[in-house]
Parts: structure tokens; C-alpha cells; sequence
């Protein structure tokens, strides 16, 4: 918890409760009764003494306090003042004689944009820059610290002569670059599809997809708009220079912080946007492309205000105002989220830094002050209010003295639409801030509450010490919407993303899905691929339980069942090239002997319990197969097709060579062992139907499932576990393919290369405790297909399968690692224990963070994008993706 100090500006009073000023009031009513009730001119009347009493009544009810804490005879003053105010401004009114308006300019402080960066106010001028907000809440308190300490410090930048705003407006969304990245996906396809790479069906299943998220989108755009919220920070100097350090100072403190802020000045169109906002969210911005730059601060003005007692119409949109009076005591971190979170707000903190002398200065009287008022007080009541506002002072001053803090003086503003002024009463109350309306003040707090320096409100400041004042961090937000992305849900706002976005926080794509039986996983998962899938990927999918056939018939696909030889079969001995190390610059192909390694793991699978001798020498009879076909380590594999290969009656042919020739008995038993093992692969074999020949399954479809129903429902992990390897060994080679098929024809631009997608779904089934070869060739893929334009997805329901022997937890761990995004949905409070035990080095799971988890509905998913932002969105298709994956099969 942080304290925010009472007041650092005491009035002295000279009785109880009563200023300087009150007593003046006091007496002027008195003596006024007195000459009331003794005056020559109410001779003749019995009267007088009713009308003396009638004045003094009038004089105590006006110095009894208002709910603001304003006693009734200022509001009297201030209701008169403000009906000899000017109410009605137009733009333009100057120059029609007949307008009754004032002059718009006469309450909109600034008059130009210089330079594209500074908004000019004749006297000064003002920078601004944006602050992308994230899901605050959900980072543990030590991040949490580092994000407001850095605040704290961009404010220390901020000198005595300088003021500074942190805003919040609300503004439409503006779809239209997402609109124009859908029609160059689609032309990307079609692209695909003149190269050779995609056919006519696959093209046609996918197009009313991307038809479906334009019409979307259009909507979006026009008729249900989405407003979201944005943050800024304005600074205000008179000297241009001098605020161009402060900016750039305070954007890179946000930026370079241990937890950064990602923040963007605003410039030119944006900075028009930014004034326009502060006002209104009712306008287009794209009416900028056909305005002239010396034109913007114009555009950026209301056409109409008009001021009422107690509220403003801005555009003929009624604005309710509030000014905050007073703070809890104990805050804790984001404090002001309450009310900057609020709908249809615009919310304007206000500060600016006092010299540390003249801070040290005041709190010393207002310590005085306190000490006079303790002493003279008779409640215990009241003892209590002064002692805790003495305290508050005196901790104030200690931390201005020993710690590096600054005082800043503070208003907060809130300006919310009519309709919601009853609401933003009850948040205020609840949270335990006190407020005015600005009863007949109108016209100051549209000027307070305006982007300047002006604040006609100085009395209300609040003194504020610097790390209390920046953990306001009003910077929350659950939005996630990548410029590239597609619709994938919804939380407060849609959320597009972009798997194969990079920048610093996120380095590949790979992903974890997780969630128990019924939680809305697979749901996710046809869902996020339906959409890659016509984003121009080409998707494998090792499947166990025959959840994506269809699909796969839909988008034109492929379907193989890996539990029989009818789609065809993977040979063992076929070599393949291998994916190359990230960080090896020099690695050099040596496909033979790494697939060689790779037939040892194969064969400990297969050849479970085979004895170490024989396995030896099956392993040294292997690389004389191979050299009877031809094939060593200098071969050039390039020019070889699938029957140059040798297959497992090859190698049988080859056992039963050697067995007749040889005479040494330990070593034809060896033999004998080896040909044992061999029978179930070779011709007459129990499973000789899954390797024993060439290489024959083709994919040159864009959506392919390895369909492992069948061979598991046989129960037989180890045949199961050794066909995995050998998918993912072809994949490895499919991976290789589509990189040099990008290098060669598709450019540079990442976003124009084709994409390729390995997803292993119920990732639980294919680990062995004993082989955990499958994690392991999911843990390197992670790693590698970065690279190669790729993502892998790693599917599963079980937790516990991944943190079984310590060698599969390692593994598992390495996987986690590897994964740029997760995305949990809905678990049992046992396997939360184990999920926070895998993310305890990747980021891991807080508390806030597992009650979310543990406690969310169907299809709510708990979605981390990076070390520093996770959000909590419903996963929602649109209508034509859900058809896509949910449709039939026709036959």
C-alpha cells in the first residue's frame, strides 16, 4: 500500500472551522442585524426585530458547509458569477454580426500545430505522446513496482516551469488498415495459387472467409463502432527545446525501463485526433486526408458549446463535470483505474512539480497549522482527523527529505456524458475519492479540464509525492488488436491477432494450448487454424482422435491415416534434411549421419528390449544397407527419389546374408535376435504395412491431418510413439521445402512469405515416459521452426503428462520456453499446481492469474502473448469460420 497525503495547503483558522475570510462574512452579518434591528428607518413598524432575525438566519445557513465542502454563501457568489459569464461560443461567430455566441477562440486556448509535434497557445506550447496500456492486474507486484517507478522517474523530468497531463479520451476505432491487410492476404493466396502452390478448391474454400471477416470489419467500421479508450501524456513549456528533452527524456524512461511502457509521440494527423478526442468521440478521422495541415487545429475545435448550471453541451452532447476534493489515505498500485476505466469518460490529471524549498516550505506551516488546530480541539473525533493529517504531513516530509521525492501539485478532472453521471458518482464514492460537480462552475472546469496549462481549481490541489502520484498508472487496458491480425474474440474490445508479428517482446510464434476436457480448447484450436489457414499457411496437424477430417475435407486438405498404408506409407530409411540450428551460422548439411543417429532412437523404440550387442550391431548393419543402395555421407541425397532408399526387406535380406555366412556363434546369435525383431516390419510381417517400402505419402495440400485414431486405439504407444517420429521427420523436410520455396519466389517481406504450421493435438498421448523422444523433436522444433517461417502448436488436456519423470518436466519445460504465446483455458484446481510449476520459468503464473484460470466458463481463455501481456478474452468465430470447421463432410 502507498499513502496519498491530506492537504498540504491549510487556511489558517482563526476559530473553529472558520477561515479569516468566514469570520469577515460572520461579522458582516452581524453588524448588518444589529443596524437591521436599530436603524431610524424601520420607525413606526413592529417589524423590525423579525426582519434583523430573518437577516441573521440568512447569514448563519450561509456559512454552513455544502456537500463539497464550498459554504453556501460562495455558491451563492459563485451562481451569480456565473450567469455574468459568457455561456454560448461558436466557431466562426466573430464574423457573423448576428450570432449572439462568442467566438470560439475566446475558450479554446490553442490556435495552431507547429512543426507537426507542438501545439501552439500563443504563450507556450504543448507535446503529447501516447502510452499503450496492457493488462496491468495481471503482472505480479514486482513488475507491477518496475512500471510505476519508471513512470515516477519520467515524471522527475518535468521542471518547476513546466506542467504536466496525464489524459485519457475515448475514440472509435478505425478498421480501415485492417480491411486493406485482408484484401493483401487474399491477393497472397491467389498468388499461391498462379504459383502452382494451392489449387482452385482450396482457394474457393477460402475466400468466403475472408469475405466474411471484410463484412465484419466494414461493420465495425460504420455502423457498430467500437470506442476505445487511449492514454496520453502532455507536457507544457514555454520553451520548445526544453520540452522537446522533457518528451523525449520521459518516452525513453517508459521505454528502457526493466518492465517498458511502449509509448509513440503524436504527430501531426495524430495530434489532431488527440485535441478533436477531447471533446467529442462523434467525428471521422479520416477527414484529415482531404484537410491541409494549417487547417488541423480548426478541425480539431467544436463547431458549438454551450454552458448550463450545471453541466456543458459540447456539439450538442451534454458533459457532466467533476472535480476530485479529496483521496483515500492508503492507495495501492493503478489507484486511479476506477474511474479511468470508466465508459464514455475523459479523465485529466493534472500536475505540475513545486520547488522543493517552497514544498518543504508549505508543509511546514500546514504541520503549524495542525499542531494549533490538535491543541484547540475538544472532539476525539476530530483529534483523530488532525493527528492522521498530521501524520500523513509529517511522512511527506520525511520522504521529501531522505528519499528521492518531488511534490506535485494535483487536480483530477473527469468529464463524462450525461447519462453516466450517476454511475461515475457511485464509482467515486465506493472507492473512497470525494468530488465536486462544479455546481455553476461550469465554464472553470472546461477550462481546467482543458489541454493547457490554465487550472482555475488551484485551491483543490492536492500536494502529492512522486511514486504515490505514479502509481495512479491509469495505463490498463485488455485490448490486444495486432494491425495484421484476424478476429479470433472478444473481451472489453475484439481482439485481432497476429501469431507472426516480431518486434522486441515477441521473438516467434509457437504455442501452448491448454485446458481440460469440455473447456472450449478444441473449439480454440479449429478456430485459430481455420484462420491461419487462409492467412496463407500450410497446416500439418498430427491428430489422435479424428477431430479435424473434416475440416481438412473443407478446405480442400488432405487426410492420412498413419495407422494403415491406404494413404500411403513413411519409410524409416529414407533420409531426409534436417532443420539447422538457430545459432549455428557455420552448420554444415550432414543429413546421412544425423538420420543414422536418428534410426538408433527409432530403432529403441521398435526394437524395445532388444539387448545391447545385437543393437549394436543392428546399428553397424544399418550403414551397410545403405551402402549397398549407394548412400553414404557424401552422396549427394538431392538427386535421389524414394526407391533408392533401402526398406526393411532390405535390411532383412541383408540379416539373412550375413546369418548364412556366418560360423562365429555369439555373433549369429546377435543375428538371430536382429532377424527376430525384423519379421514384424519385413514382408509377412504383423506391421509391415506401415514402413516396409518407399516413401509414398505426397502433400502438396495446404491443410494435411495425420489422423492417429486407429494406431492408438490398438493401444500400441510404441508403434504410435516411432510412426510420430517418423511424421515429424517428414515434417522436418516440409518445413525445408517451404523456406526455399519462400526464398525463391516469395522475397524478404515477412508478411508475404507462406507460413507453415505443425499442430500436435492431445500432445499428452504421444509422450512415453520411458522414449520421450516425440517431446523431445517438439522441443527442438520449437526452437528451430522460427526460422523457416514457422509455428508449432502443441496441444493438450492432461498437465500432468508433461511434468511425469523429471527427463519429460525438463523437456516439457524446454517447450514452454520455446513458446511465444499459451493460451489456458479452464482447469481443476489440482492441475494448477502443475501448470504453475511448468511456467515457473516462462514468465510464470500468479495468483490473480490461476483464480482466473480455475474459475473461467466455457470458451474463456486466458491468452499470454509476451513476458508483459496477458489477457483474458471468449474465443468467438465469425459465423463463416465457425460454418468452415463445423460443416459436415459431403461425400
Amino acid at each position: 500500500m502507498r499513502f496519498i497525503p491530506k492537504k498540504t495547503k491549510v487556511k489558517m483558522e482563526i476559530l473553529n472551522n472558520l477561515t479569516f475570510i468566514d469570520i469577515l462574512v460572520a461579522a458582516f452579518f452581524i453588524v448588518t442585524t444589529v443596524l437591521i434591528a436599530t436603524t431610524d428607518f424601520w420607525e413606526g413598524t413592529t417589524n423590525e426585530w423579525f426582519i434583523a432575525l430573518a437577516w441573521l438566519s440568512i447569514g448563519i445557513v450561509s456559512l454552513i458547509p455544502m456537500e463539497d465542502g464550498v459554504r453556501t454563501y460562495k455558491s451563492i457568489v459563485i451562481i451569480f458569477r456565473f450567469f455574468a459569464f459568457r455561456k454560448h461560443y461558436k466557431k466562426g461567430a466573430s464574423l457573423d454580426k448576428k450570432s449572439k455566441a462568442t467566438d470560439m477562440s475566446e475558450i479554446i486556448p490553442y490556435v495552431s500545430i507547429d512543426s507537426d509535434m507542438y501545439i501552439n497557445f500563443k504563450e507556450y506550447y504543448a507535446m503529447a505522446f501516447e502510452v499503450r496500456p496492457l493488462e496491468f492486474g495481471l503482472l505480479s507486484e514486482e513488475k507491477q513496482n518496475g512500471m510505476i517507478n519508471a513512470l515516477a522517474n519520467a515524471m522527475r523530468r518535468l521542471s518547476p516551469q513546466q506542467k504536466g497531463n496525464i489524459v485519457k479520451i475515448n475514440k472509435a476505432m478505425v478498421l480501415d488498415e485492417y480491411i486493406r491487410y485482408e484484401d493483401s492476404k487474399y491477393d497472397a493466396v491467389l498468388k499461391m495459387q498462379e504459383e502452382g502452390q494451392m489449387t482452385e478448391a482450396e482457394v474457393n474454400a477460402r475466400a468466403p472467409i475472408f469475405e466474411g471477416r471484410v463484412e465484419h470489419l466494414s461493420e465495425l467500421n460504420t455502423e457498430s463502432k467500437i470506442y476505445k479508450d487511449h492514454f496520453y501524456v502532455v507536457v507544457y513549456d514555454k520553451d520548445k527545446n526544453a520540452l522537446s528533452d522533457t518528451i523525449e527524456g520521459m518516452i525513453n524512461d517508459l521505454r528502457r525501463s526493466v518492465t517498458p511502457l511502449h509509448c509513440s509521440q503524436c504527430l501531426g494527423k495524430d495530434l489532431a485526433v488527440f485535441l478533436r478526442s477531447c471533446y467529442s468521440k462523434e467525428f471521422d478521422e479520416r477527414e484529415l486526408d482531404l484537410i491541409p495541415r494549417e487547417e488541423y487545429c480548426e478541425w480539431a475545435t467544436p463547431d458549438k458549446i454551450d454552458f448550463k448550471i450545471n453541466s456543458v453541451n459540447v456539439d450538442g452532447q451534454d458533459f457532466a463535470n467533476f472535480l476530485i476534493t479529496d483521496y483515500p489515505l492508503n492507495v495501492g498500485n493503478a489507484w486511479g483505474f476506477p474511474f479511468f476505466s470508466q465508459d464514455r469518460t475523459r479523465v485529466v490529471v493534472s500536475f505540475s512539480p513545486m520547488d522543493k524549498l517552497k514544498a518543504e516550505r508549505q508543509i511546514d506551516n500546514a504541520i503549524i497549522e495542525m499542531e494549533l488546530r490538535l491543541n484547540k480541539s475538544l472532539k476525539s473525533s476530530k483529534a483523530i482527523d488532525l493527528q492522521t493529517h498530521l501524520d500523513t504531513l509529517r511522512e511527506l516530509l520525511r520522504d521529501l527529505k531522505n528519499s528521492n521525492e518531488a511534490l506535485f501539485n494535483v487536480n483530477t478532472f473527469i468529464t463524462c456524458e450525461a447519462p453516466v453521471r450517476k454511475e461515475m458518482r457511485a464509482v467515486l464514492k465506493q472507492n473512497g475519492f470525494r468530488y465536486a460537480e462544479l455546481f455553476g462552475r461550469q465554464v472553470d472546469a472546461f477550462i481546467s479540464a482543458n489541454i493547457s496549462m490554465l487550472d482555475t481549481f488551484t485551491q483543490n490541489q492536492r500536494g502529492i509525492h512522486t511514486t504515490s502520484l505514479a502509481a495512479i498508472f491509469p495505463f490498463i487496458s485488455s485490448a490486444l488488436q495486432d494491425k495484421m491480425g484476424f478476429y479470433l474474440g472478444s473481451n472489453e474490445y475484439p481482439v485481432f491477432v497476429d501469431f507472426f508479428q516480431r518486434n522486441d517482446e515477441r521473438v516467434n510464434s509457437n504455442m501452448m494450448i491448454i485446458g481440460k476436457s469440455g473447456s472450449g480448447k478444441s473449439f480454440a484450436t479449429k478456430t485459430l487454424l481455420t484462420n491461419l489457414a487462409s492467412d496463407n499457411a500450410r497446416i500439418f496437424i498430427l491428430d489422435p482422435e479424428d477431430e479435424y477430417t473434416e475440416i481438412s475435407h473443407t478446405l480442400g486438405g488432405k487426410y492420412i491415416d498413419v495407422g494403415s498404408s491406404q494413404n500411403g506409407i513413411l519409410n524409416p530409411f529414407h533420409v531426409m534434411t534436417n532443420l539447422r540450428e538457430d545459432d549455428n551460422e557455420d552448420y554444415v548439411d550432414d543429413s546421412f549421419q544425423q538420420h543414422l543417429q536418428f534410426l538408433e532412437q527409432f530403432f529403441r523404440i521398435i526394437f524395445e528390449g532388444m539387448d545391447s550387442d545385437p543393437f549394436e550391431l543392428l546399428n553397424t548393419l544399418c550403414v551397410e544397407v545403405y551402402k549397398r543402395k549407394g548412400i553414404d555421407r557424401t552422396t549427394n541425397l538431392e538427386t535421389k527419389k524414394p526407391e533408392d532408399y533401402p526398406i526393411f526387406d532390405d535390411f532383412m535380406a541383408l540379416v539373412k546374408e550375413k546369418l548364412a555366412e556366418a560360423t562365429e556363434e555369439y555373433y549369429k546369435r546377435n543375428l538371430m535376435v536382429i532377424e527376430t525383431y525384423l519379421q514384424k516390419f519385413a514382408t509377412g510381417g504383423r506391421n509391415s504395412n506401415l514402413w516396409n517400402g518407399p516413401t509414398s505419402i505426397v502433400t502438396s495440400e495446404n491443410f494435411v491431418t495425420f489422423n492417429f485414431r486407429s494406431i492408438l486405439a490398438n493401444r500400441n504407444d510404441v508403434i504410435a510413439n516411432a510412426q510420430m517420429l517418423l511424421v515429424f521427420k517428414y515434417l522436418d523436410n516440409e518445413i525445408i521445402r517451404n523456406k526455399d520455396f519462400n526464398d525463391n519466389n516469395m522475397g524478404s517481406d515477412p508478411y508475404k512469405r507462406r507460413k507453415i504450421i505443425i499442430a500436435v493435438d492431445e500432445a499428452h498421448v504421444f509422450i512415453n515416459p520411458k522414449h520421450p523422444i516425440a517431446l523431445d523433436f517438439m522441443a527442438n522444433m520449437a526452437k528451430r521452426i522460427r526460422k523457416y517461417d514457422g509455428m508449432q502448436i502443441i496441444i493438450t488436456q492432461n498437465i500432468k503428462d508433461f511434468v511425469g519423470t523429471p527427463e519429460i518436466q525438463r523437456q516439457s519445460t524446454a517447450v514452454i520456453n520455446a513458446c511465444q504465446y499459451s493460451a489456458i483455458f479452464s482447469l481443476s484446481p489440482a492441475d494448477i499446481t502443475d501448470l504453475v510449476e511448468l511456467y515457473r520459468n516462462a514468465g510464470q503464473i500468479n495468483e490473480t492469474e490461476q483464480d482466473s484460470i480455475v474459475t473461467a466458463g466455457r470458451g474463456q481463455c486466458f491468452l499470454i502473448t509476451s513476458p508483459l501481456f496477458r489477457t483474458s478474452l471468449y474465443i468467438d468465430p465469425l459465423p463463416i469460420v465457425r460454418y468452415t470447421f463445423e460443416q459436415k463432410e459431403r461425400r
